[in-house]
Order: C-alpha cells, then structure tokens, then sequence
C-alpha cells in the first residue's frame, strides 16, 4: 500500500506538468489549433450532420413505433416494424419541407420584400420629424447628425450585423455545391443510421462492455440518457409550441383585424423554433409590417402580442413542453448567446439541449458530492 501511494504521489506533479505543458502550447499555438479543429469539424461535418437527421427522425419513428402494432406477434409485421416506421418517419419530414416551401418560407420571404420596400421611406419621415422635434431633447439633434444614415444604409449595416452574428464569416456564394454534396451525404448516411440502429447499439455496448470499467459505464449510460431526453424533449416541444403559437397568432390576428395576418401568424410560429427570443423577433417584423399602414393598429399589434406570449408561457409552453429541460430562464438566455456566437443558427438551435444536458449533470454530480461530504462529516463527527 505504501509503494502505490508513493507511486501515486510521484505521478501527482508529473501529470501536472504534463498538462501545463500541453495548456501552454495550445496557448502559443491557438490559431493553429483552432484552424486544426475546424479542419477535423469539416471532415466529419457530413457525419454529424448525419448523425443529427438520424435522431430527429429516429423520434418520429419511436412515435410511430408505439401504434404500429406493437402488440403483435406476427412474423412479417415485426420483420418490416422497424422499416416500415422509418419510412413514415422520413415521409413525415418530406410533407413537413413541403409545407415550409410552400406556406411558411414564401410568407417569410413576402414579409422580409415588404419590410424592406417600406422601411425606408418609414425611417426616412420618423428621422424628418426627429429633427423638426430634436429641441425637445437636449443632445438628440447632435446625436441624429452624427448617423448620417439613410434608411436603404440602415438596411444595409442591419443585415451586415446579423450576417456577423448568425452566420459568422462564412460566405454562402461559392459553396452551395459543397453544402449541398454534404447535405447528400448526410441524409445517405442519417438512413443508413436508421435502418442500422438495433446492430449499432449492440456494437456501441459491446465496445463499452470490453473497454469500461462498469462504474464509468454506468456513467457514460447515463449522461446519453439525460441528453436524449433534453434533446428529444427540446426538439418535439419546441415543434409543438411553434405550431401552437402561429395557428394561435393567425387566428386571433384575423379576428382583431390586424393586416398581414396570414403573413406574420406563420413567420411568428417559425421564428419560435428558436428559443425564449424566437416569437419576439418574428412579432418584432410583424409590428414593422403593419406600424407601415396602420400605426394604431401596429400598437394594438403589440399588445395583442404581450397578451399571447403570456397565454402561451404560462398555460401552453408548461402542459406542452413542461419542465423536462429543466434549465432556469438566464441561463436558456445565456446558451443562445453563445451558441449563436460560435456556430450561428446551428448553435442558436442547439445551445439549449446542451447546456441543459451539462446543467443536469453538473447539479447531480454535485448534489451526489455535497451528500457524501455531509455524510461523512457526520459519520466523523462522533469520533472526534
């Protein structure tokens, strides 16, 4: 026992050194490092991306699963289960892209030409008053005359902002071969993930089973739970509060007479796919849209807004998505911020199941600590 602790204790500060060396090179190195990993990321995109169809269709499929008899003992019928439910499953995205090509996406583009087409001469008559009323506000006449910007420039420096936030530096002219070869590729390689997933399991715990010990096995098993959950539950609530909320905002639109109401319904249920910020961005283009013809109604507009979104986080986002995220609001914020910022819509998208995935992981790992701590402090206590 005293030779392995003192071996242990050798090793202590040479792991240290190690380490601090490898930090220290990655350090000098880091344009370096970070063009290797972007290398490597771009290798292995087409898999991943692969890898994520596979499981967002892999949902629908355990949906499917559960009513396409699944009682039965019937030969044929539990030899064609599993490909008869994947081929619904891909059917069921192919009528969701339609739908988005044909309804959601063409009303997104009209209320973006809108937007732009009339933004311009708006802007323009709000800065004209602005100067007419710029005595009203000490430093706002000086402050206007330092902009000097046009409407059609605002437009311009507005799309460049979000171009730099939402889709980094990459440029889409030039590529759209390339990414449509590695959308190909990882829609060929998502199938072949689907129809292979009962064989690929048995191989991934095979592998565990040789080369884990069982209690960093039960560990791994575990952490792949707590992320299917956050993700699957992520992806169907958010797509169930997303339709929820557009057909919810259509409806009610119609009813108090506000224009475009077939336009911003929809572009407001689309933009809810992304997180907390979502249906205010798409209720944001809305106003702009119809502040253009009716600036009244504009205003009703917003309150119809604030109205709903309070409808919707506090009667339908709990019975619809509940609390199977279980990540607090800053840090749902928090996640966006910084998935937007490294990998764009991407990150926007997948911020969220992941920092709940950490999130829940680090509270138990925690909880499970702070337990063993009290209680030996407490089991120690009587002897001192």
């Amino acid at each position: 026992m005293n030779h392995k602790s003192d071996n242990a204790d050798r090793q202590n500060p040479v792991k240290l050194i190690i380490w601090a060396g490898i930090i220290l090179l990655i350090i000098m190195n880091f344009s370096g490092v970070v063009n290797i990993i972007a290398n490597i990321f771009g290798v292995f995109y087409p898999l991943l991306l692969g890898a994520a169809i596979a499981y967002v269709l892999n949902i629908l499929a355990a949906g499917y699963e559960k009513i396409y008899f699944p009682a039965s003992n019937n030969r044929f019928i539990n030899n064609t289960r599993r490909a008869t439910v994947v081929i619904l499953a891909i059917l069921t995205v192919v009528l969701i892209l339609v739908l988005l090509l044909r309804v959601i996406i063409p009303q997104f583009v009209e209320s973006i030409r809108l937007l732009i087409a009339g933004f311009p001469a708006m802007y323009d008559s709000v800065m004209v008053w602005l100067n007419k009323n710029a005595d009203l506000l000490p430093g706002l006449k000086q402050y206007i005359a330092t902009m000097d910007m046009d409407g059609e420039a605002l437009i311009k420096k507005g799309f460049e902002l979000i171009g730099n936030w939402a889709f980094g530096t990459v440029s889409l002219i030039g590529t759209f071969f390339s990414k449509m070869a590695n959308y190909l590729l990882a829609i060929i390689f998502g199938i072949y993930l689907l129809f292979g997933k009962d064989q690929i399991k048995r191989n991934f715990a095979r592998l565990f089973d040789t080369y884990l010990r069982p209690e960093r096995r039960e560990k791994l098993y575990h952490g792949l739970r707590v992320a299917d959950e956050a993700f699957s539950s992520y992806i169907i609530g958010q797509f169930k509060e997303a339709v929820i909320l557009g057909l919810l905002c259509t409806i009610g639109m119609l009813i108090f007479g506000f224009p475009y109401a077939a336009t911003i319904g929809p572009v407001i249920g689309f933009t809810a796919l992304i997180p907390l910020i979502g249906a205010y961005i798409g209720a944001g283009l809305g106003f702009l849209l119809i502040v253009m013809v009716a600036p009244l109604k504009a205003l009703g507009f917003i309150v119809f807004i604030i109205i709903l979104q309070q409808i919707e986080g506090n009667l339908i986002y709990p019975k619809v998505v509940g609390d199977t995220i279980g990540l607090p609001g800053i840090w749902v914020f928090a996640a966006i911020i910084v998935g937007g910022g490294l990998l764009g819509i991407a990150g926007i998208l997948l911020s969220v199941p992941v920092a709940a995935t950490i999130y829940k992981l680090l509270a138990k790992d925690i909880n499970q600590k702070q337990k063993y701590r009290d209680g030996s402090l407490v089991s120690s206590s009587p002897a001192d």
